[in-house]
């Protein structure tokens, strides 16, 4: 993208970024809250729920790669010192973190010693040999990873709120009192 995008570019680049940053939250924070449960359902019942799970997480793969190629490709997001502000530092966290989290969730299907199809049809359990100690070693860390992301969206969510509110009220422009004579 040249420098001289018009202010409407711009405007377009940053609502379809907003747009993606919304729709990722909500479709992670599903896989996040609905993997949890997964472990207390009978087989038939759990291979369905698997197979939503491991589709849902390989739209957040999609999403993240996308959201990362259109932020780099547009330049957003990077204004002089971004490393110094913390939301901004979790949020760049976020994307190596879930992109890591999905190959994760597919090694944990490819060891599976039961079929798990993504999407219904994205043969993940077919990638390797059932191997119960490989795919307890991936769960573990699965859910080890799941628990870092759950911390950096309260984190990135308390740092946002306190942007808005902390930082707003402190800088605001509050006048003395006048004093009478």
């Amino acid at each position: 993208m040249s420098g001289s995008a018009s202010a409407s570019d711009r405007k377009f680049h940053y609502t379809v970024a907003r747009v993606l940053h919304w729709a990722a939250l909500v479709i992670i924070v599903f896989n996040l809250l609905s993997g949890w449960r997964l472990d207390g359902f009978e087989l038939d019942i759990k291979k369905v729920l698997l197979m939503i799970h491991s589709g849902v997480g390989t739209s957040i793969f999609a999403i993240m790669l996308f959201r990362w190629w259109w932020r780099r490709r547009h330049n957003l997001y990077t204004p002089p010192g971004w490393w110094k502000r913390p939301s901004m530092v979790i949020q760049w966290v976020f994307y190596p973190l879930l992109l890591t989290q999905a190959i994760i969730g597919v090694t944990v299907a490819a060891f599976i010693d039961y079929e798990v199809l993504g999407f219904g049809f994205i043969p993940y359990s077919s990638l390797a040999a059932d191997n119960p100690g490989l795919q307890q070693f991936f769960l573990q860390s699965h859910t080890i990873m799941a628990w870092i992301l759950i911390t950096l969206v309260l984190l990135h969510g308390a740092e946002r709120w306190r942007m808005m509110f902390v930082d707003d009220i402190s800088t605001m422009n509050v006048q003395e009192p006048t004093k009478l004579p």
